[in-house]
């Protein structure tokens, strides 16, 4: 090819860290400048050498993938991301649907050649941007939330959640599928991760999925949300059951 392409690595897991490193060494047009574990090391890495290629992991402790995307449109820096991900329907299809090259975990050799000749046949550093501003836009739609807890971090599929509900400085969160999870956050901070998502704060100790909402008892003050055969009967402000009522 003659031009030397240079790379970097991101990925929580020093195993397929390594794995790919010793992938990219087998191309003689790669030359890979380095790897990180969290997205911290990586902006510091961009910010020094410029890759033309950043190989990205999404689902990391500390910050996502997409949320190294979201500082990187800040910048002046613009390489090729090419997302690394264990199956997660979601997290693909958003990247699909912003026209991301990505790779499947545990990553084919074949695979990693066939989107090392795509990116050498269609080089344009000028398109991350714009992909990035395509899927940021969708992923309050395909997005997982991540919460901290004892045992380490939880990734959970928004639609899974019914409602929120505080317990000191924590929050257990009630699913309509599975046992309750207590995670290390109070109900502030998983409001926050909840920005764009279809939930409302609707007391100070509880949140709802607006999506269940199936109906207010306004005698008792409660939303009454449901999901399958579990029925909950949360309680909600008078100034919130009322909006909720002209929705």
């Amino acid at each position: 090819m003659g031009k030397t392409i240079t790379a970097f690595v991101v990925d929580d897991e020093a195993n397929s860290r390594d794995i790919l490193v010793q992938m990219l060494s087998f191309d003689k047009d790669i030359q890979v400048l380095g790897a990180s574990e969290n997205i911290d090391q990586a902006m510091q890495a961009v910010r020094e050498h410029n890759p033309d290629i950043l190989f990205l992991d999404i689902e990391m402790p500390g910050g996502s993938g997409f949320e190294l995307l979201e500082r990187l449109r800040k910048t002046p820096y613009n390489p090729a991301v090419i997302f690394i991900t264990a199956y997660n329907q979601f997290a693909i299809k958003a990247i699909k649907y912003a026209a991301f090259d990505y790779l499947l975990k545990p990553i084919d050799l074949d695979d990693l050649v066939d989107t090392l000749d795509r990116y050498k046949v269609n080089i344009d550093r000028g398109t991350m941007k714009a992909k990035a501003d395509k899927l940021l836009s969708c992923l309050p739609e395909f997005r997982k939330l991540k919460f901290s807890m004892r045992r380490g971090i939880i990734f959970i599929e928004p639609e899974e959640i019914t409602w929120c509900e505080a317990c000191g400085s924590y929050t257990i969160l009630h699913f309509h599928s599975r046992k309750d999870e207590v995670v290390s956050v109070s109900l502030k901070d998983v409001e926050s991760q909840m920005e764009g998502l279809p939930f409302l704060r609707v007391s100070r100790s509880a949140i709802i999925n607006l999506k269940y909402l199936a109906g207010i008892d306004r005698r008792n003050k409660q939303c009454i949300v449901q999901k399958g055969d579990k029925t909950y009967r949360v309680p909600g402000t008078n100034s919130i059951l009322k909006i909720l009522e002209t929705r």
